[in-house]
């Protein structure tokens, strides 16, 4: 039983759980359990039902509970996430969204306007702050599971809407390349708005009047494929729901109307629909990691065993013959996301909003509550236990070690450090640097643009032009930094300035030779404060 010694070992020792040894771990757990389900389905059905309500209760509330405490913490799961919050005040603040390739900021990345306009939105109302930019995306994480549940009451009862929902969590959750993955569903970054966007689509297709279903699914499609490109993949599928319902015809009015939808913010002046393109052009200059590919596809795998589940213990030919259609687009999308979202640097979170897609297959499935011999229904308890036990597993160990994380981060204390060094200097621009060991605290810099200062260089838009084989530092940011346009830069204390390398293989220095020999000849250390040097311009 080396899969079980290997899952114990990790969970101890507080290692993450890769979604092969997952996979595996759910096979071990299946075939280990035949006999009790037998046994339960037989003597103990009544109680096992109430206890399973319990369990979908406290997996719930575990969900529910990081997504409050997570605006809480002064940390970000990932980098991307301080440059989200910090670009969509730079949009707030009347700046370019969208500059030419070789302008001197180099801040932005390729995701769509309206993930900057709906963070943007939410700074505004409850004025910039770590806090305020994670709350978009906390919302959409709890209304997409709000919306899953009504989806799955529309249909079942409310036993089938509180585990299902509880499932749809942990799927949500179960995301273990990287621990910040674990927040994919809620973080600031475009997964949360994506996956909200599509949950809302399905779900006014599915309950709403011919109108609703229409501009609902033409609003929910046009912001999603504003957010990315490739999200009509995931919709795809909803519109043979809008098809089945309403017609072709509507069908065509709601795609027509999505393109008007995903146009929009490039009416505004300050964002640039040329130099967008040209920026998401940079994209497929990274290339294709091959081996990302099956990593997509299996832990897709993995999320579509509830919905296989009920394939084995409700599928009948007349069903087949009604929902085909959905189910070879779904899987289609499967399939060409997989390979799409396999570029350098991604990982499956791309794959996170066909969830609510195979769930809602499982939903129509268990509707149809045929009949069907023993021992169907025992495999299919079996791998309900199983998969949700190795589910279970695989979630605490990424997310014990992430809150822990997330608990002993000086983030706080280093805001502080930042308003203090921010106040005892008025009327200087400063900007943040990066050091030679980490990123976390360079993490902390979107204070300093709410505060008003400038924003030169951000560090996941750099590792992402450079993985393109775009020059990150151009002629204009070095002109920049010969002349001081930013005249303090606060490096992690006690680092030598501007050492890092990018996560990105082959794991090259971020910034260039010559952007540090310009640096060193422009400004020295002349101060320090708890957390940071800071390098002032010499001139």
């Amino acid at each position: 039983m080396q899969v079980l010694e290997t899952v114990i070992d990790a969970i101890a020792n507080r290692k993450r759980l890769e979604i092969e040894l997952i996979f595996q771990l759910f096979w071990i757990l299946f075939f280990v359990g035949l006999i009790p389900s037998w046994i339960v389905s037989r003597y103990f059905s009544r109680i096992a039902r109430l206890l399973v309500l319990i369990l979908a209760i406290v997996i719930l509330l575990n969900y529910i509970g990081l997504v409050i405490l997570y605006p809480t913490w002064a940390d970000y799961a990932d980098p991307a996430e301080a440059n989200v919050a910090v670009v969509s005040w730079l949009l707030r603040r009347g700046e370019p969204l969208y500059p030419t390739l070789d302008a001197a900021g180099r801040y932005i990345n390729n995701y769509g306007a309206f993930s900057y306009i709906i963070q943007a939105a939410f700074l505004s109302v409850f004025q910039p702050s770590i806090f305020s930019s994670k709350l978009a995306g906390s919302v959409a994480g709890l209304s997409s599971l709000t919306l899953i549940f009504l989806l799955i009451r529309h249909q079942l009862s409310r036993w089938f809407a509180i585990v299902g929902t509880a499932i749809a969590s942990l799927c949500f959750l179960n995301q273990t390349s990287a621990s910040g993955l674990l927040t994919s569903s809620f973080w600031v970054r475009p997964d949360s708005l994506l996956l909200f966007f599509s949950v809302l689509g399905l779900f006014l297709v599915v309950r709403g009047g011919k109108a609703i279903a229409i501009f609902g699914s033409a609003i929910a499609l046009g912001i999603s494929t504003n957010l990315k490109v490739t999200a009509f993949l995931h919709f795809i599928p909803i519109y043979v729901l809008l098809l089945e319902r309403f017609g072709i015809v509507s069908v065509l009015i709601s795609a027509a109307s999505s393109i008007f939808i995903s146009a929009l913010p490039y009416l505004l002046p300050q964002i640039s629909l040329t130099n967008y393109w040209k920026w998401l052009q940079q994209v497929r200059l990274k290339g294709i990691k091959s081996e990302q590919i099956p990593k997509n596809l299996l832990w897709t795998a993995f999320m579509a065993i509830p919905s296989m589940i009920a394939l084995l213990l409700n599928c009948n030919r007349r069903w087949f013959s009604k929902r085909w259609l959905y189910g070879l687009t779904l899987l289609a999308g499967i399939v060409l996301n997989a390979v799409i979202s396999s570029t350098r640097g991604a990982l499956e979170n791309n794959m996170l909003p066909f969830v609510p897609l195979l769930i809602y297959l499982a939903i129509d499935l268990f509707r149809l509550r045929a009949s069907r011999p023993k021992l169907i229904s025992v495999l299919g308890i079996s791998a309900a236990i199983a998969f949700i036990a190795a589910s279970s597993l695989a979630v605490y160990s990424t997310e014990v070690k992430f809150v822990e994380r997330m608990n002993t981060a000086p983030g706080h204390r280093a805001i502080s450090d930042l308003d203090r060094f921010i106040a005892a200097h008025p009327n200087r621009t400063i900007g943040m640097g990066y050091g030679a060991v980490s990123y976390q605290l360079s993490s902390y810099r979107p204070p300093l643009v709410f505060a008003g200062n400038p924003y030169l260089l951000d560090s996941a838009s750099l590792m992402e032009m450079q993985a393109s084989g775009l020059n990150n530092t151009p002629e204009k940011t070095l002109q920049a930094l010969k002349t001081c346009q930013t005249q303090i830069w606060l490096v992690p204390k006690e680092n030598l300035p501007f050492q890092v390398y990018s996560y990105y293989p082959p794991l090259q220095k971020l910034f260039s030779d010559r952007f540090r020999k310009i640096f060193a000849e422009t400004y020295d250390r002349q101060e320090s404060t708890e957390f940071y040097d800071a390098w002032i311009c010499k001139k």
